[in-house]
């Protein structure tokens, strides 16, 4: 999993996407706008918050996924004991293992939307947390530096622009002076596959 593909838009909504492509660049030169880019890519991959917020959204799907193959495997055993045994098994015994067929086939389709429901809310957690933290992080750099507008590089529209204003070195350096934090919350926040989910249900 690449951190972009977990994390990044909360990057490209801060920083204005289609910004660049919607100011001319003749409007651009007779304006004194103070106009910097950054490389979200970098912000993501070099911030210690992200670092570390994708960290734990890895680690999570890890988790759910080694649940689910275990659960996968089960599954595959019922079948191959069903099928090696049908012949020599009794109706009665036949039917117990095509009953925990079924269960568990239920309990794998269960286990697979309870997985993508929490991934979901941890990313919205992930991407609130990143926000919280690079919102402030933009700001203090246009303020201290004059900027009146910072464009993302990756932003669909941006052809070109000199290596002088980019200032994602700074923005990085920004963030990762307060990213303990943060990094902190989404730890508590984080919650862990519960072992007993499924079969509480049952009951």
């Amino acid at each position: 999993m690449r951190t972009k593909s977990c994390l990044a838009p909360v990057v490209l909504l801060l920083l204005a996407p289609g910004l660049a492509a919607a100011i001319p660049l003749g409007v651009q030169q007779a304006s004194s706008l103070k106009i910097s880019v950054i490389d979200s890519e970098r912000v993501m991959s070099e911030s210690n918050v992200a670092r570390s917020l994708t960290e734990q959204a890895q680690e999570a799907a890890q988790e759910w996924q080694t649940r689910i193959e275990a659960k996968r495997q089960e599954l595959d055993q019922l079948v191959r004991q069903r099928q090696e045994q049908a012949l020599t098994l009794s109706e009665a015994a036949l039917a117990r293992i095509n009953a925990e067929d079924e269960q568990a086939q239920v309990e794998l389709q269960r286990l697979q939307e309870d997985a993508n429901r929490q991934m979901q809310r941890l990313e919205a957690t992930y991407q609130s947390q990143l926000g919280a933290v690079l919102m402030p992080a933009l700001e203090r750099l246009a303020e201290e530096d004059g900027y009146d507008l910072i464009l993302d590089t990756r932003t669909q529209g941006l052809l070109y622009h000199s290596d002088t204003i980019d200032v994602t070195d700074k923005l990085i350096e920004i963030l990762n002076v307060g990213s303990g934090a943060v990094a902190g919350s989404a730890q508590q926040n984080r919650q862990q596959p519960q072992l007993g989910q499924n079969q509480s249900r049952q009951d």
